[in-house]
């Protein structure tokens, strides 16, 4: 018989180890303000035993839109850490659905390692009729622990499915199926056969072939996003500045369009030194930069979605604040 993986746990909360006040509580549970306490969720899955040795570490359990820029940079710290001191061969992430994709992405480009590191969530409580975050977290070990995952960046394993953290996007509120990767679609899945399968793989650079290197960082510059509508003036762009925002990231309407007084701040914003990223408040599809914005300085997002689109901002202002060497990273990450 051959050897199990060895599978590092971090517990970050989220969904996944919620308790509403009833199996019925699918939709207010969070108000409840319980959780599984340390090693239930473990507890709950002997099933993991035929999977891989799994090891839970210690990590601070919050809401997942209670984060920060500091819980990822430590994120990233706790992560190496395991895997300078050889803890694991793969380490699973739980993480609430609302932000998971943020995270992964950042984990996508800052980690230098190419062992398999896989985000998972849910979308029912774990006290929930039907929950979905006990296959989920399964099947999560099941890829970690795969060797074929390793070198495949950071991964995001729900329902069934991986995807790289760079492509995925949350597109449902409480549907089992909200995850999707809309333009590219996912990567493999961890199929009912209990078996870990890959179809494609990702083109773009992540984790050690990227210039991102955060581990010594305490911060990340300030980048905001700021959203498009009929009729929207300049007063979110100029508080952004005010508030000491080096990048902002236009989530504009259609192709990256932002209404003419958005434009007028945008320029007022770049003549303070910050970063214009415009992007777009659609669901897929790229953001191209045209001559224009060329002109202006500005940059454009490809097909990031904006709050992807701001971290990558973010990474590449610790690095360089030229608008031309910006677009580079946005080309090619």
């Amino acid at each position: 018989m051959s050897k199990l993986p060895r599978v590092a746990l971090i517990i970050t909360g989220g969904t996944i180890d919620s308790v509403g006040t009833d199996r019925l509580d699918l939709a207010w549970y969070i108000e409840a303000g319980k959780r599984l306490n340390t090693g239930e969720l473990l507890a709950q899955l002997p099933e993991l035993e035929s999977i891989a040795r799994v090891e839970e570490f210690p990590f601070r359990r919050l809401p997942s839109h209670a984060l920060v820029d500091k819980d990822w940079l430590d994120l990233v710290r706790t992560i190496h850490s395991i895997f300078d001191d050889d803890r694991a061969d793969g380490i699973v992430i739980t993480h609430g659905t609302n932000t998971i994709e943020e995270t992964a992405y950042f984990l996508n480009l800052t980690l230098k390692t190419d062992r398999p590191v896989v985000i998972v969530g849910a979308m029912r409580p774990s006290s929930a009729l039907s929950a979905d975050g006990y296959l989920n977290l399964l099947n999560a070990a099941r890829v970690a622990g795969d060797p074929s995952s390793r070198g495949r960046g950071a991964l995001l394993a729900m329902n069934d499915t991986i995807y790289s953290g760079r492509d995925v996007t949350k597109t449902a509120t409480y549907r089992v199926q909200a995850f999707q990767g809309r333009d590219l679609g996912p990567l493999g899945y961890s199929d009912a056969d209990g078996k870990v399968v890959y179809y494609h793989q990702s083109v773009k650079p992540h984790t050690v072939n990227t210039e991102f290197d955060v581990r010594d960082r305490q911060s990340l510059p300030r980048v905001d996003v700021v959203v498009s509508y009929v009729g929207a003036d300049g007063a979110m762009i100029d508080a952004a500045v005010a508030a000491g925002a080096r990048g902002i990231i236009s989530a504009g309407t259609g192709a990256g369009r932002p209404t003419p007084a958005e434009d007028e701040a945008f320029n007022r914003a770049s003549k303070k030194g910050v970063i214009i990223c415009i992007g777009t408040r659609v669901g897929s599809g790229r953001v191209v930069r045209s001559p224009g914005l060329v002109r202006r300085g500005f940059v454009a997002s490809d097909n990031l979605q904006p709050w992807k689109a701001r971290v990558l901002l973010a990474l590449a202002l610790t690095k360089t604040s030229d608008p031309d060497e910006i677009q580079r990273c946005f080309n090619t990450y």
